[in-house]
């Protein structure tokens, strides 16, 4: 009887943690054929926005960009306007959901109908070989959860920290640095 006791507790602490552990899932892909030691330069493409206004893309470009730019510095990255190694390109992508009525009564009676607009979005960052115009590296983040959970004055930082923590290369390294990570 004990010991069916201490195994609950035991599968509800593993449990627990898990869950305040998680972080933010981040969705990657490196092409494992590309190769890392001959990016030394990038370059960035505006980014697509086209469900923003122009003063509403200038904004969050202009937020978001300077976090880029310190991570590829920080791997050793220059910027190339004239021939870049690659092309980063970064993308806010947002929409809305719409739920079903969420104003429902006992035995399933609507009262009146209440519609929650909730806005789901996502930050896209990628690499893309500029002589081969191949992708080499991508990673995105679920930027609603990255937002819930923020404590800094800034999540865009965070969200960028999160996604360069995929990208583990140093210019002209093909061996993954894992003291690249930020925590």
């Amino acid at each position: 009887m004990f010991s069916i006791f201490v195994n609950m507790y035991f599968r509800l602490l593993i449990i627990g943690l898990f869950f305040c552990s998680c972080s933010p899932r981040v969705i990657q892909y490196r092409n494992e054929k590309a190769d890392f030691a001959n990016y030394h330069s990038f370059f960035i493409l505006n980014s697509k926005s086209d469900h923003l206004s122009a003063v509403e893309s200038d904004e969050v470009n202009n937020r978001i960009e300077p976090f880029i730019l310190d991570e590829m510095s920080r791997r050793g990255y220059v910027i190339d306007a004239k021939t870049p190694d690659v092309i980063l390109r970064f993308e806010i992508i947002y929409g809305s959901e719409n739920p079903n009525n969420t104003n429902q009564g006992s035995f399933n009676m609507i009262y009146y109908p209440k519609i929650n607009n909730d806005i789901a979005g996502a930050v896209l960052i990628e690499l893309v070989d500029n002589n081969t115009k191949k992708l080499i590296w991508q990673s995105s983040i679920d930027a609603n959860q990255t937002m819930k959970k923020r404590k800094e004055k800034d999540p865009l930082k965070k969200i960028v920290i999160h996604l360069f923590n995929t990208y583990l290369y140093q210019a002209g390294n093909p061996i993954p640095d894992e003291q690249l990570k930020i925590k």
